[in-house]
């Protein structure tokens, strides 16, 4: 039995020896280092779309920055105008309200002329109504107000 054992051993070993199982199968080299090629050119490809980008950004960042500027000073100037022309427009009211009131000292129609509610006749209006009037502002401004 011993002799049975010990050649079943050897038999095994040189079934094993003759037919190796292949659990490690060596990776083709070939093939690997055509993959790390192909990965090293993207790569590069890569850095140069990086650098481009990057490029570009940095233009793109100037301009914004120089258009924000102009459009601050727009906005400054249009500020500037806009306050002339409020200033035009005060100036112009004004006007209007000295013109009612010397047309309703001349005894003239003024009803086409839109006036705002301010200014003197206005005033002498509120007052009007505090002492207990009750008639409308536009027969008070006609009929009943005289400028001093």
């Amino acid at each position: 039995m011993r002799y049975f054992v010990i050649f079943f051993c050897l038999f095994i070993a040189a079934i094993e020896i003759a037919f190796p199982v292949g659990a490690v199968t060596t990776p083709p080299i070939d093939e690997v280092e055509a993959m790390l090629k192909k990965v090293e050119s993207n790569l590069r490809q890569a850095s140069a779309v990086v650098s481009v980008a990057k490029a570009k950004g940095e233009q793109m960042v100037e301009g914004k920055v120089q258009e924000k500027a102009e459009l601050k000073e727009a906005v400054v100037n249009a500020e500037k105008k806009a306050e002339a022309v409020v200033q035009q427009m005060q100036v112009v009211q004004d006007q209007m309200e000295v013109y009612a009131v010397k047309m309703v000292g001349a005894g003239l129609d003024t009803t086409t002329t839109p006036i705002e509610f301010k200014g003197v006749i206005y005033d002498a209006y509120l007052n009007y109504l505090s002492e207990g009037g009750k008639e409308e502002f536009d027969y008070f401004r006609m009929y009943l107000w005289q400028p001093k």
